[in-house]
């Protein structure tokens, strides 16, 4: 349907609306053995909204309070999967606004281990884990199938040596000396897709960031941040056959080697001033043929 203009020459663009920052708990007890799932939720809706910007209608307006409560409300009774929960939730929201046309859940699960008591994990008592936390983001149009992408966000990572940046393009005002052993650190952000109807996202929540990290780890003959980003990308694509596309993020934190000549030393690669700003940011995907990536920036 076009967009009727307004007298002034104008008309709405797109837009959207929802709710972020729902953080929920579930606790599946089982006897003395519990399962503890911590999420923050984020939830878009599209459709035919113009109404409400331009003549202040809300009559098709799904409150985001009650968006916060629907995603308490089907909870209720358990999360067997994040996938799961997130196309009842995308379905719900479909049923209960006949003005949207488009929804987004995003679901981003905090990483917690069982605490370990005499060698054994503990059956009730957690901890915060690292690698990062897993992401989840469902988009489904009404009447077609939903489309999920998997990743991982803020997986911090580091490497003392196996990692070069040099033959780069100078000028004069290039100050960067080159090297051919350097710390490389990182945190990384990772998206990728399938279009595998059914393809098991719990298994590559996991497996792909175990891929990511095992690749940074390994590739040592590494000529720059980019390098290794194709290096990560091309294992994941090699290993987890369901995945078509990945897209990263990776901010380069700069370790610096310290300056320890004014107190008569040298610094034989052993400490290091950490700049946390500014910082470089090298972004990228590895595709497979025929395919196309979701946008992403």
């Amino acid at each position: 349907m076009e967009t009727p203009w307004n007298r002034d020459g104008t008309h709405l663009g797109p837009n959207r609306y929802g709710k972020s920052g729902i953080r929920l708990v579930t606790v599946a007890r089982d006897g003395d053995r519990h399962t503890f799932t911590d999420l923050d939720i984020e939830v878009r809706l599209e459709g035919d909204f113009e109404a409400v910007h331009t003549e202040g209608d809300n009559t098709p307006v799904l409150p985001t309070d009650t968006m916060r409560g629907t995603c308490f409300a089907l909870a209720r009774g358990g999360i067997d999967s994040v996938a799961g929960y997130a196309g009842r939730l995308s379905d719900r929201f479909l049923e209960a606004s006949s003005a949207t046309s488009r929804v987004m859940v995003r679901i981003v699960s905090m990483p917690w281990d069982r605490v370990e008591v005499d060698g054994a994990p503990h059956d009730h008592t957690f901890r915060p884990a690292g690698g990062g936390q897993a992401v989840l983001t469902l988009t489904q149009e009404r009447g077609l199938a939903p489309v999920i992408t998997g990743g991982v966000r803020g997986a911090r990572v580091l490497k003392t040596t196996g990692s070069a940046f040099s033959g780069y393009l100078e000028d004069e005002y290039t100050t960067l000396p080159p090297t051919r052993d350097r710390i490389m650190a990182t945190t990384i952000d990772a998206t990728w897709g399938t279009v595998v109807p059914d393809a098991d996202h719990a298994a590559l929540a996991a497996g792909v960031p175990a891929t990511i990290l095992a690749r940074f780890a390994t590739h040592d003959d590494s000529e720059s941040v980019q390098h290794t980003l194709h290096a990560m990308g091309q294992a994941v694509l090699d290993e987890h056959p369901d995945v078509t596309w990945i897209r990263f993020r990776l901010p380069n934190e700069h370790h610096i080697l310290a300056d320890l000549s004014p107190y008569g030393l040298d610094n034989p690669n052993e400490v290091y001033l950490v700049a946390d700003r500014p910082f470089g940011v090298i972004e990228g995907s590895v595709v497979r043929e025929g395919r196309t990536p979701e946008p992403g920036w």
